[in-house]
C-alpha cells in the first residue's frame, strides 16, 4: 500500500461477499474462485493445456473518491464478465482487484487481455502468471508473492 496521504482509503471501498457472490461487483467470492482454479488445473493436467492467471489491480490514487473508485470496479468487472470466453473466469480477489483464469498459454493471454481493452487503463496495474508445470499451492504462492507485495 502507498505511503502517502490519498483522498480515501481502501477501507473505505466494500469488500465483502456471502461466501458465493462479492456484494460490489456481483463476482464469485474468493472462496468460489480457488475451489474452480483447483479443478480446472485437474482437467488442465489431463488436457494437457496451459493455464495463466491474469492479475489485475486498480490503483487508488486519481480517484476522487470510495464512490468513484467503486464504480470503476464495476464496470472492470462488466468488461470481463462480457469479454471472457466460455470456461474462463474471475473473481475479486482484494479490495481493489480481481484474479482472472484463461484457459490459455501466456503468449495467448496477452491477445486476450488487448482484446478486453479494460477500462481505466492508467489506473490499472495488470501481471499474467502462467502455471507452467506447477500445482495450486506452488501456483498461488507465486500469485500471492506478485499481487499482494
Amino acid at each position: 500500500m502507498p505511503s502517502f496521504e490519498l483522498p480515501f482509503g481502501l477501507r473505505e471501498v466494500e469488500f465483502q461477499n456471502d461466501g458465493l457472490t462479492d456484494s460490489l461487483t456481483q463476482t464469485m467470492s474468493p472462496t468460489l474462485f480457488h475451489e474452480a482454479l483447483k479443478r480446472e488445473i485437474a482437467s488442465a493436467k489431463r488436457d494437457r493445456r496451459e493455464l495463466a492467471v491474469l492479475t489485475v489491480l486498480l490503483r487508488i490514487a486519481g480517484f476522487e473518491g470510495a464512490a468513484q473508485f467503486q464504480e470503476a470496479l464495476i464496470q472492470i468487472a462488466f468488461v470481463l464478465r462480457t469479454g471472457l470466453r466460455g470456461g474462463d473466469f474471475f473473481a475479486r480477489i482484494s479490495d481493489n482487484g480481481f484474479w482472472v483464469l484463461l484457459r490459455t498459454d501466456e503468449v495467448n493471454a496477452r491477445t486476450i487481455i488487448e482484446r478486453l481493452d479494460l477500462p481505466h487503463h492508467d489506473a490499472l496495474q495488470s501481471q499474467i502468471v502462467a502455471r507452467k508445470y506447477d500445482e495450486y499451492t506452488e501456483w498461488i504462492e507465486r500469485l500471492d508473492h506478485d499481487y499482494f507485495k
